[in-house]
Parts: structure tokens; C-alpha cells; sequence
């Protein structure tokens, strides 16, 4: 699997496999493996698959951002072109050869239909500046998993803070009436890519999504 996010609550009873590029940023924790790799790389992506003792994942998640710069979402991307699409298509490639049946891409609201609701000025950054080449990675993820048969889940979250976990709220597929300055803490974020997983309330979807 590319890389994963998963909540703290409600932790228990799930066995993680995580694809980093750094298994140190990772803190070692009971019923997660961690496997050092690229996305890009499918024999990579396969060993998240194969854990040892272990049958295949019940889903993948995907939380994956082309990487640039520096840490400001402004900076440069350094990241090839394709590169969330290309990491996806070897996710599905390795969900199908191991017949796992859902996965959850963490997308962002303005992309795909969901355009035509973000801010003016969240419009203008979509179109003119860098940011415009990870919109365009996740149109051509969202175009192809949809095309792919694999059923999905692609929550897309407003701006993203660091606050502590609250429920969401949705806002159908496009977030039409969602607010111009909306927000979403990745912590609850996580809580809801992983009731993704466990849940079919948004099978075949891309909820918009706010705190």
C-alpha cells in the first residue's frame, strides 16, 4: 500500500501495513508492519501485501501528495509527473492480484466536479500557481480509479488543520454549499478514511468533507 493514515481510536483489531520512503518517521506500534519503498514501484507496493502469517488487506488507503520543495504547499513540485497516478495504478494492480476489494484515496476538494465549489480564491491557487500540478495528479486519479472496477472511497477535505479529532460533515460529492474558509483537521481526517474502509456508506463516492 502507498502510504497510510490511521486513527488512534478505535486502533485495536486492526493490522497495519504501511509503504514509507522512511520507516523512522514511523513510531514502532503493536499490529503495524512497515515496509520501506517507493509507491512507484510495484514489486514495492506488492510487499505491503505479503505480510508474513497474514492474509491480504480488507482495503488499501492512500494518502499520498506529490513532494516539493519545502513544506509550503506554494513550493515547487519535485515529484515526476504522474506520480499519485502511477502509484495508484500499481495499488490496484497489487489489489487485484490479491483480490483486496476496496481502496480509499485521500483526495481534496477541488478536484474533479468538485471544482466549481471551492472559494474564488482557492480557484485562482488551483489554476496559477504550483499547487496546479498536484490538482492535476489527483484529476488523473480520480478519472482512472473510477474506471478502474475497484470499489472506492475519495473523501475530499477543505484546508487541512492540526487540530484534534471531530465527526465530519458531508457535502455530497462536489461539496456544493460548503463554506468558503471550511476546514478539517487530519486527525479527523484519519477517523473517517478508516470508516471508509469499514464501512459501504460512501462506496462508489468522493465526499466533501468538513469539521
Amino acid at each position: 500500500m502507498p502510504s497510510i493514515t490511521t486513527r488512534l481510536k478505535n486502533y485495536e483489531g486492526h493490522r497495519v501495513a504501511a509503504l514509507v520512503r522512511d520507516p523512522s518517521t514511523l513510531p514502532v506500534r503493536e499490529g503495524l508492519d512497515v515496509f520501506q519503498g517507493t509507491p512507484q514501484n510495484l514489486e514495492d507496493v506488492c510487499k505491503a501485501f505479503l505480510v508474513e502469517g497474514q492474509s491480504a488487506p480488507g482495503a488499501v488507503i492512500v494518502t499520498l501528495n506529490p513532494s516539493r520543495a519545502n513544506d509550503s504547499p506554494f513550493a515547487k513540485p519535485v515529484a515526476p509527473p504522474r506520480f499519485m497516478a502511477n502509484s495508484v495504478a500499481n495499488a490496484i494492480t497489487a489489489m487485484k492480484q490479491h483480490n483486496v476489494p476496496k481502496i480509499v484515496v485521500m483526495q481534496a476538494l477541488g478536484v474533479g466536479d468538485s471544482f466549481p465549489n471551492m472559494s474564488v480564491w482557492m480557484r485562482w491557487v488551483r489554476h496559477w500557481t504550483y499547487m496546479k500540478h498536484s490538482y492535476d495528479d489527483h484529476d488523473l486519479v480520480d478519472e482512472e480509479i473510477k474506471l478502474s472496477g475497484v470499489n472506492y472511497v475519495l473523501p475530499r477535505p477543505p484546508w487541512l488543520t492540526n487540530g484534534i479529532a471531530r465527526p465530519v460533515r458531508t457535502y455530497g460529492n462536489t461539496g456544493e454549499g460548503v463554506g468558503n474558509f471550511a476546514t478539517v483537521s487530519r486527525k479527523s481526517v484519519a477517523d473517517f478514511l478508516l470508516d471508509a474502509c469499514e464501512k459501504d456508506d460512501w462506496d462508489r463516492s468522493t465526499p466533501v468533507i468538513t469539521s
